[in-house]
């Protein structure tokens, strides 16, 4: 997937799009859920549409998913990169679909996900993964047919932020984890001296504001707007050391723009346990687990990427208009 970002900068809404990546390593879950690999047909155009889903436990308290889709494409594309008089030029070749496994041109490499979740012998008699690009529906079968609970994996990709309303009307974010790469790699151990778990995000924000959590003293919440090809999405973050979120206060006002690193990090909502009464425990049979809130934790940024001109109130109101403007043009075109 990373080739992608060779091709041409995508400006749907007149401002960049503010990227997002990932990088998990751990343990495969998930994989015996009835979820984990499906098989569909789009509602419209009854195409095959396929779908994954499983988590990576990156440590003993922390399991991130991860989901990944796609259909049967009118094209696929291949890239060559190549530098002449010490500039890069990148040329791009479509392909029908059909042809996908076919086209074999020097030098081209399909714009895809990596996937190595299969092993197999080298040259030198080593057994090694055998690493394959494949487009996200062929991706999808590779992974169902192959991935196994316990193994374990290196998987990055792009941080993905979308929100719906629920059946009350209520709005609800989500942030989905798309692997660009899902590899085999050594066993994760984590009684091992030293262990440290990679459970990292980059971002790029605009910053529009943050307040210190009410409930949590030695929490604080940063406001921003992440911006997609057709999609402004509102999204949290949270700083847990105080001498950063100080620095956020002072050197950013709403609207700049900077890119900010951290942990995933996943926590469960704390229920309110009435001590008034003195009935015993409850009845661990009917008891609901609490909610798992996933968390994007900010232990750094870069002051370099600072961006003072580019965002402005304006311009995210004027691109929040266009995503209307789209989505009431689409209702009107599907009615008629």
């Amino acid at each position: 997937m990373e080739d992608m970002l060779l091709m041409a900068e995508n400006k749907g809404l007149g401002l960049p799009q503010t990227k997002g990546s990932f990088q998990l390593q751990g343990i495969v879950t998930g994989t015996e859920k009835d979820n984990f690999y499906k098989e569909i047909l789009t509602k419209e155009k009854k195409k095959p549409f396929r779908m994954v889903k499983f988590g990576i436990k990156t440590d003993k308290d922390t399991n991130v998913y991860v989901n990944l889709n796609g259909g049967e494409q009118e094209e696929v594309y291949f890239s060559k990169t190549q530098t002449v008089d010490n500039k890069k030029t990148t040329t791009v070749e479509k392909i029908p679909w059909r042809d996908r496994f076919k086209f074999n041109k020097e030098g081209f490499r399909m714009i895809g996900v990596n996937v190595g979740v299969t092993k197999k012998t080298d040259d030198k008699g080593k057994q090694v993964n055998d690493k394959k690009i494949l487009t996200p529906y062929d991706a999808c079968k590779e992974i169902g047919d192959n991935l196994k609970d316990d193994q374990s994996v290196f998987v990055r990709g792009t941080v993905d932020y979308s929100h719906f309303s629920d059946n009350n009307g209520n709005t609800k974010r989500s942030v989905k984890f798309i692997p660009s790469q899902v590899s085999l790699c050594k066993d994760v151990d984590f009684e091992v001296d030293g262990f440290e778990p990679t459970k990292l995000f980059t971002q790029t924000i605009v910053f529009t504001g943050i307040e210190q959590d009410q409930d949590d003293k030695g929490k604080f919440i940063v406001s921003a707007k992440i911006i997609g090809f057709n999609s402004v999405e509102d999204a949290e973050f949270v700083i847990l050391n105080k001498d950063l979120a100080n620095q956020f206060r002072k050197g950013l006002k709403p609207y700049y723009s900077l890119t900010v690193n951290g942990l995933i990090n996943m926590a469960k909502e704390v229920e309110e346990v009435s001590t008034e009464d003195h009935w015993g425990e409850e009845n661990k049979m009917t008891k609901v687990n609490a909610p798992t809130i996933r968390e994007l934790i900010i232990t750094g940024a870069d002051p370099k990427t600072i961006d003072k001109e580019t965002y402005s109130e304006v311009k995210i109101e004027e691109a929040i208009a266009k995503v209307n403007a789209n989505k009431k043009a689409e209702k009107d075109f599907g009615s008629k």
